[in-house]
């Protein structure tokens, strides 16, 4: 007889988390910004850029230069650099050391996995294609997807849902303060966050349940905060 009660849950953060996307991101924006005749930035400036999906880097982008534009010109320069972002999302960008894995390891040991990311839904999916780890995913919910933006819930409460777990059985991976806050307000579980990833503050300093250095140290993370199953004989070989 089957079980009646709710499925354990991951939902995982995109960028910054499971792929170093920055210099994807960083390519389509230069270009946007060059349309505009103004500079680039490097890759490294961009890292502190990503977060809160591209308009959000378009803007950060523009403000690094002490640039704004009138709404008609923003809309047309954001629609520019979602093109340019669509046409090659993953020609430069990597999964994190660990990420393959511990997405393997989830779905060996029966627990769902969901993506809750602000980038837009097509490039969200063409990505995660591209990388290889399109299946692990029982759900994917991007920015452009009928609902608020992180760190709002509703998307991420969505995904629970789409996973057929319960907040209480779900728990957020991310990399930001915007992570944390989606995952304390949806009522997840618990939040880890790692370490190496797109935020200006320290992950240490956030208040994470629990911060990794890698993705591969994910499984034990789990069984840390009690979440099961999580078989303690599943490798990340």
């Amino acid at each position: 007889m089957a079980s009646d009660s709710p499925r354990r849950a991951v939902v995982f953060d995109l960028d910054g988390t499971l792929a170093d996307t920055v210099l994807d991101l960083a390519s389509a924006l230069n270009r946007t910004l060059a349309e505009l005749d103004l500079p680039p930035h490097s890759a490294a400036a961009l890292r502190g850029m990503v977060g809160g999906g591209l308009g959000k880097l378009l803007d950060r982008g523009l403000a690094a230069h002490g640039a704004s534009l009138e709404q008609e010109a923003r809309d047309e320069a954001l629609a520019r650099l979602v093109a340019l972002y669509a046409a090659n999302p993953a020609r430069l960008s990597r999964l994190y050391p660990g990420a393959a894995s511990a997405l393997r390891a989830l779905r060996q040991a029966g627990t769902r996995c969901g993506l809750c990311t602000n980038k837009p839904e097509p490039i969200a999916r063409d990505l995660v294609r591209a990388l290889g780890v399109a299946g692990a995913f029982d759900c994917i919910l991007g920015g452009e997807a009928g609902f608020p933006k992180k760190p709002d819930p509703a998307g991420v409460r969505h995904v629970v849902a789409e996973l057929g777990a319960e907040p209480a059985t779900t728990i957020m991976v991310g990399d930001s303060n915007t992570d944390l806050r989606t995952a304390r307000a949806a009522g997840l579980a618990g939040i880890v966050l790692v370490s190496y990833g797109y935020t200006t503050t320290a992950a240490h300093a956030l208040g994470a349940d629990l911060v990794i250095d890698s993705l591969e140290e994910l499984p034990e993370a789990l069984l840390a905060l009690r979440f099961t199953p999580m078989p303690r004989e599943l490798t990340l070989k």
